[in-house]
């Protein structure tokens, strides 16, 4: 159970890096339209699993958290805002991410050091 759990915050991880660093791009260049749309279909689901996982271990500020994002990157019912305001809307997600990576991170130690103290 416990490698189940390393393994799904290791995968949250990864997918965040990826996000981040598409949203940092999308970001600091002008793209075509396809970009911002690849960017919709993969940070929709990303944000999705995470308000999965964050469910599932009780963290319901960051299960709402991550349900909004999903919700506003959601590639098939679009938000339309300006490009000012996606940028915005783009350092605040990339903000959340870092902040949940260091939540995540601090669970992580806080439960290994239960275990070992078990």
């Amino acid at each position: 159970m416990l490698d189940k759990i390393r393994t799904k915050r290791l995968d949250l991880y990864v997918l965040w890096l990826a996000v981040a660093g598409m949203l940092v791009y999308a970001v600091i260049e002008n793209h075509p339209y396809s970009y911002y749309t690849l960017l919709r279909w993969v940070c929709c689901p990303v944000f999705a699993y995470s308000a999965v996982s964050a469910f599932e271990v009780s963290r319901v500020a960051w299960t709402w958290i991550f349900g909004v994002l999903a919700g506003l990157y959601n590639p098939i019912f679009r938000v339309h805002l300006d490009r000012n305001t996606w940028v915005g809307v783009n350092w605040f997600t990339i903000g959340a991410i870092a902040v949940a990576a260091v939540v995540f991170w601090r669970d992580k130690k806080q439960s290994r050091t239960q275990s070992i103290g078990k």
